[in-house]
Parts: C-alpha cells; structure tokens; sequence
C-alpha cells in the first residue's frame, strides 16, 4: 500500500496482491456482537462533530449513530445514462485489474437519508447514500418486483433501518469535494 495522490489522509493506492486474510469472517452471531466490539471503537460522536473536525484533522472517513433518521428519499437520476467520461473511466484497465466482461450497469435513482445527528444545534442532515447493497438491491429487486421495488427498497432501507435496526453510518468525502460527506455503507444489527 502506498499513499495515493489523493490529499486525503485516508487515501492509499492498494496493491491488490498485497492483501492477505487474516482471521475468518466474523459471523452474525450474538446480534453481530464480535463485529460491534471491531467497528463501535471507531464510532464518532456525529456527523457534525466530523464536520466541525475536519478543518484541523482533514479527516475523510467517520462512522457515527444518527440520533433520529426521519426518511429515505429516493430520486431519478437526472442522466441514468453514463456520460463518455464515465464510459471512458469505467473501461480503464487499472480500476478491474483487466477489462471488466460487461459494462457497468449504472442505478439510475440517487438515495438520500433525512436524519439528525446527536449533537446538541444539530440542524438536520440530507446526505446521499452510495452503499453497494443499496444498488445491488435495486439491480435485483427492480427485474423481480418491477414497478412494485421501491415497497420492497423501502422496507428494507427505510423500515427496517429506522424501527428494526440500530442502524449506524459509514460516511466518506470525495476528492473532489473533500468537504461534502456521503453516506457509504451501513451498519445494522437488530436492536
């Protein structure tokens, strides 16, 4: 692993052979108890605790509790179509290790969760959600469901995120945007 150009402190370039396992996978058992113990050591206070962080620590990665998510909003992308640019980054060699069989198929729905973090004066958070089951959900349940996938999609990252599960966020600048945070994975054990 070296550290990538990216000014992020976060950011390594990874040397896919480098990686190796180390343990076993860490089963679900007990209520996702061994995996709480690894990732709770890594909890934030909130989202705005990394923001207001950040200038000093230049932080790209956080993992926090939202007090309250109140909703999950689902748009249309407003192009569900790559653009060249996207195609010609997709069809680099160095992003698959060798050119992927098939094209990516891009989702064309962008998802936000509405929620407050537990900080006293927080105002409320819109942040855009890239979790990889997110899309790998819609690519399964939108063949299988058609019209009816976003019932399914919200029972599963509406429902049961907000009354089932306590649910945790993942969240990750660009580099681009080194100050806007997304949301890019979840975390949910049954409550």
């Amino acid at each position: 692993m070296t550290k990538s150009s990216d000014h992020r402190p976060e950011s390594y370039k990874i040397n896919p052979d480098s990686i190796q396992i180390l343990s076993p996978p860490i089963k679900p058992d007990n209520k996702w108890q061994l995996r709480k113990n690894v990732v709770y050591s890594l909890q934030a206070p909130s989202l705005c605790y990394l923001q207001h962080a950040q200038p000093q620590t230049r932080a790209s990665l956080g993992f926090f509790k939202p007090r309250e998510i109140m909703s999950l909003e689902i748009q249309p992308e407003s192009n569900p179509n790559w653009t060249e640019e996207d195609l010609a980054k997709l069809e680099r060699a160095d992003l698959f290790q060798g050119r992927p069989a098939q094209p990516l198929e891009k989702v064309p729905y962008k998802f936000y969760y509405h929620f407050t973090c537990d900080e006293a004066g927080c105002a409320g958070h819109r942040l855009s959600c890239v979790d990889w089951e997110m899309g790998e959900a819609w690519r399964g349940w939108q063949p299988k469901y058609g019209p009816a996938w976003e019932a399914k999609f919200r029972e599963k990252f509406e429902h049961e995120m907000i009354d089932l599960n306590d649910t945790r966020f993942f969240v990750g600048t660009v580099k681009a945007h080194p100050n806007n945070w997304i949301i890019i994975g979840l975390f949910y054990p049954r409550k």
